[in-house]
C-alpha cells in the first residue's frame, strides 16, 4: 500500500455521509460570522478518522504536512492524529521536525478540537524539552488570531502534567482579559486541571482574580470542586 495523503483522503471519504456533515457543521459553528465560518466538513465521525489514521502510522511527515494543508477539516484532523501519535514514539531529534512542523503550519491549526488534540502533546512537549523556546507561548498569547492563543494556553497543559503549573497561571493572568468565549472556555479548563496538581495555589488565583474572572472560565475552573465549596465561589463567598 502506497502511503500518500491522497490515500487517506480516498479512505476518509470512505466514511463520510451528507447527514453527518450537516450535523457537524452546525456543532463546530460554521455559519457566518460564527467562529468556524469557512471551515469545510465532509462527515466523519472521530472514532472513524483514528482508524484510518491507525492504517496509515508509517506515513512520512512530508505526507502529513500535504494533508494539514488541506482545506476539509477532517484531513487535517487526521493529519495532527498522525503527527500526535508520531510524536509519543519519536527520538528527541525527531521531535524537533515534528514541533517545527506544528509551528510552521499554526495557520492550519484553526479550530479548537484541531488545538485541543495537539497542543500539549506536541509544542507543550517541545518547550518542555527544550526543543523550542518557553517564549513562542509569550507571543502566541498575544497573538490577534483566537486559535494561536487558545494554542498558548492549551500547550501549557503539558506542563501540568508534568507537576508545573506556572506556565498555565502566567497565561492564564493575561487571558482572563480575552473577549472570546472560546478562550474563556480553554482557560477555565486549564486552571481545572491545575487545580488537581495544586488546589490551593489556583483557589488562591481565583481569589485574586474573581472581580475580573469570565464567569465562563470561573464555572469551569470549580467543576471539580466539592459542591459546598463550588457553591461558594460561584457567589464571591470565600
Amino acid at each position: 500500500m502506497s502511503h500518500t495523503y491522497k490515500n487517506i483522503q480516498r479512505a476518509l471519504r470512505q466514511y463520510a455521509t451528507p447527514e453527518r456533515k450537516k450535523k457537524i457543521e452546525w456543532f463546530f459553528k460554521t455559519a457566518k460570522g460564527q467562529y468556524g465560518e469557512g471551515d469545510e466538513f465532509i462527515g466523519v465521525t472521530n472514532p472513524d478518522i483514528r482508524k484510518v489514521a491507525r492504517q496509515y502510522k508509517d506515513i512520512d511527515l512530508q505526507e502529513i504536512e500535504l494533508l494539514l494543508h488541506s482545506p476539509i477539516h477532517e484531513d487535517r484532523l487526521c493529519a495532527l492524529i498522525l503527527l500526535v501519535n508520531k510524536n509519543k514514539q519519536a527520538t528527541l531529534e525527531h521531535r524537533k521536525d515534528i514541533a517545527n512542523m506544528y509551528i510552521v503550519n499554526l495557520h492550519y491549526i484553526n479550530n479548537w478540537d484541531l488545538v485541543d488534540l495537539s497542543a500539549h502533546y506536541i509544542l507543550g512537549r517541545a518547550i518542555a524539552d527544550d526543543i523550542q523556546p518557553i517564549s513562542i507561548l509569550d507571543k502566541l498569547t498575544n497573538s490577534p488570531i483566537l486559535w494561536e492563543r487558545r494554542i498558548a494556553i492549551i500547550s501549557t497543559m503539558y506542563f501540568i502534567s508534568q507537576g508545573d503549573i506556572n506556565p498555565s497561571l502566567n497565561i492564564a493572568q493575561i487571558l482572563l482579559t480575552d473577549t472570546e468565549d472560546l478562550i474563556h472556555k480553554a482557560v477555565g479548563w486549564t486552571l481545572r486541571e491545575a487545580w488537581k496538581k495544586s488546589p490551593k495555589v489556583v483557589e488562591q488565583f481565583l481569589i485574586d482574580n474573581y472581580p475580573q474572572l469570565p464567569r465562563t472560565t470561573l464555572r469551569y475552573a470549580i467543576e471539580r470542586f466539592p459542591e459546598e465549596k463550588r457553591l461558594k465561589f460561584l457567589r464571591g463567598e470565600f
